[in-house]
């Protein structure tokens, strides 16, 4: 029978935390989790604020390259070398029958006005785009042209025939205008009214342009006024089929629009003025649209609560402490036709 004799010194070295040294573990156990948490907590708010970077900086970008290109095809006339002083630019020429306001009657179809401007005002309150859908203080840009590319032609007679491999009720839509175009000059018409070019001595060959005019301005609203928080944003009027103005979002989160106009002088030399200026802009001598767009993220950074910021747009200064970061995205444009 063997005897086990009670060891002390193992039992002691055995034995687990005191209080004490149980006590300091937790609290570098707490002190890693709080460090280890703010790391991840900043990361967190680093990345949901380059998500709402990105997204605002995709916005001004898109916002900037929709009316650049507009204002690249301002003016196109298709085939035509120009359009005469007589032929009906109006309204009335192209609307006959319709009870269609649109934003400007007067020149719904005069190409020779290709591009125009106000001047931090709504001058179509009355007709296309209602008070409350504009935001104040901003600029409201028209631009006009033909579609690139023809919708019918080209053919020799005085109208589109079968004979032409071109069938006006398909080829033209009800309600939507169009010019008739000879090299000589053109003429509007609405539907599959095809006016006769041939019998104004206007020679052959004949192509058929939808006729496209925009009207860019600032909503205070992206997708309705009772929205909460109201985001702003940049629309336009598109002309359509009906014939119609429609309202067409371009890009949430613009503030304001600033337009400026180049004009060539008498000496050659240009320089770049307001449209609200005096005198006004001469319009048909206009080579140049300056468009500078303020961009707004989605909400604000605590960073920049109270903070006083400047911004420029076409030379116009505007100041915000609100708290919202923003971009200017800007763009200048040489009329090409």
């Amino acid at each position: 029978m063997k005897i086990r004799i009670f060891n002390r010194t193992a039992w002691r070295s055995g034995r687990g935390f005191t209080i004490i040294e149980l006590m300091i573990a937790m609290t570098i156990g707490l002190v890693l989790v709080g460090a280890v948490s703010v790391v991840l907590l900043g990361a967190m708010k680093t990345s949901t604020s380059r998500e709402r970077d990105s997204e605002s900086q995709t916005n001004g970008r898109y916002a900037i390259d929709t009316v650049r290109r507009s204002l690249n095809h301002a003016g196109f006339l298709g085939v035509s070398s120009l359009f005469w002083p007589d032929e009906p630019y109006s309204g009335a020429a192209v609307t006959s029958g319709s009870s269609v306001t649109f934003c400007d009657p007067l020149f719904i179809g005069k190409l020779s006005l290709r591009v125009w401007a106000s001047s931090d005002s709504n001058p179509y309150s009355t007709t296309c785009i209602p008070t409350a859908n504009y935001l104040a203080a901003t600029d409201v840009l028209v631009v006009r042209n033909l579609s690139l590319n023809p919708v019918a032609g080209p053919y020799s007679t005085a109208a589109p025939v079968a004979a032409n491999f071109i069938s006006p009720a398909t080829d033209f839509v009800a309600g939507t205008i169009y010019f008739h175009v000879a090299y000589e000059g053109g003429q509007p018409f609405v539907g599959t009214a095809v006016p006769d070019l041939l019998a104004s001595s206007k020679q052959p060959p004949y192509f058929d342009y939808r006729l496209e005019e925009y009207v860019y301005y600032i909503s205070p609203w992206t997708n309705s006024a009772t929205e909460s928080p109201q985001v702003p944003a940049l629309y336009r009027m598109r002309l359509d089929a009906g014939p119609a103005m429609v309202a067409e979002l371009v890009a949430s989160g613009v503030e304001n629009m600033q337009v400026r106009v180049g004009e060539m002088s008498l000496n050659g030399t240009s320089k770049f003025v307001d449209p609200g200026s005096s005198p006004a802009p001469t319009w048909d001598s206009v080579q140049a649209v300056e468009v500078a767009l303020l961009v707004r993220g989605a909400t604000t950074e605590p960073g920049l609560a109270g903070l006083s910021r400047t911004h420029r747009l076409a030379g116009t200064t505007v100041t915000v402490t609100d708290g919202y970061p923003r971009e200017v995205y800007s763009a200048v444009v040489q009329l090409r036709n």
